[in-house]
């Protein structure tokens, strides 16, 4: 299923992203603001120049439903270009919570060591480690594990949920999994709404616009049903979380990242770029016609959503100036901004 996931890589420099989630009890919440912000962090990365060859994956640990035989953590989407399955996956999630053991060295192994990381020499890859707890409750296997993402050049930001009743005790573990690595520990609050939000699109319009989206595409291929499915559920999941997450979706499904994560069930997207159009056969030629124009339409939407807001929280997100404030999807958005523009 994965490998039909993955869409073409392309001749950018990798950003590669893992997020290890911690879904016990102490961050209820959490999986929300992954969901919420997918959009905006994906925005957000895909605004910074050079543009990056954007993957993301997501593990979740801590829930007994992911079984002890795991170390109580399941990997639900290796890197992938194309979110709207995971965020489909992520919606799945059953809300209630559940006690579990925080074996935080199991799901940073698993993150090192099973997940498809780029093997390019100029990759940026990062994975953002959120949570709370002891990192040492099985000793400190920890550090091997960070030590082995040194190695493959792989940078750890721990993000500690402050609702913790043993903070003062288990505080310095998770600080010393950013340091080991060459990343940056930060404190967070599950569900901190942002202040900051540039949209002034009308939400009647933006429903409208994502139907021409919808009617336009092309489903083929074995994947196709999976690939509606998810779409649907994602474009549900931002429109009940409100007209920010809901902007942020439809400008990301205006760009060519989307287009980009749908070559595997889209008839127009994998049609290849840049080929004469005389060596195509008439129902090709026909099909590019109908892509551009379908891409012209795109253009048109992502001008009613607006690109103004995208690039003035990039602004924001790129000053050395501007703080986390304990929001999630800042404490992930500025060390890796910063990060790429080095």
């Amino acid at each position: 299923m994965q490998t039909r996931l993955s869409a073409q890589s392309n001749s950018n420099r990798p950003l590669d992203i893992v997020f290890c989630l911690d879904l016990s009890g102490s961050t209820n919440g959490l999986v929300n603001d992954i969901r919420d912000n997918l959009w905006l962090i994906s925005n957000e990365l895909n605004a910074m120049q050079p543009k990056p060859d954007f993957r993301l994956g997501v593990i979740c640990f801590s829930r007994p439903s992911f079984g002890k035989e795991n170390g109580y953590v399941k990997v639900f989407s290796d890197l992938s270009y194309n979110l709207d399955y995971i965020d489909a996956e992520l919606y799945r999630l059953k809300p209630s919570i559940e006690k579990g053991d925080q074996i935080v060295s199991a799901a940073l192994s698993i993150a090192v060591s099973d997940m498809s990381w780029s093997k390019k020499e100029n990759a940026l890859k990062l994975i953002y480690i959120v949570g709370n707890g002891s990192v040492s409750s099985n000793g400190y296997e920890y550090v091997k594990i960070c030590e082995a993402a040194v190695n493959k050049k792989i940078i750890v930001h721990s993000l500690f949920v402050t609702k913790s009743a043993n903070k003062a005790a288990d505080l310095a573990g998770w600080k010393r999994i950013a340091a080991i690595t060459g990343g940056i520990q930060t404190e967070i609050t599950v569900n901190k709404k942002d202040p900051l939000s540039f949209w002034e699109s009308n939400l009647d319009e933006l429903v409208k616009a994502n139907k021409i989206i919808y009617n336009d595409l092309q489903w083929s291929g074995a994947d196709s049903a999976m690939g509606r499915k998810s779409m649907v559920s994602c474009d549900s999941g931002a429109y009940e979380a409100g007209i920010n997450t809901y902007c942020h979706r439809m400008f990301y499904k205006s760009s060519s990242s989307f287009i980009k994560s749908i070559r595997y069930c889209d008839y127009f997207a994998k049609l290849k770029e840049n080929v004469p159009i005389d060596s195509l056969s008439a129902f090709d030629q026909r099909a590019l016609r109908m892509r551009d124009e379908r891409n012209r339409k795109l253009i048109g939407i992502k001008s009613t959503v607006g690109e103004d807001g995208v690039l003035e929280l990039q602004k924001h997100y790129s000053s050395p100036e501007f703080k986390d404030e304990g929001v999630f999807h800042r404490a992930v958005l500025i060390p890796a901004i910063q990060q790429w523009n080095k």
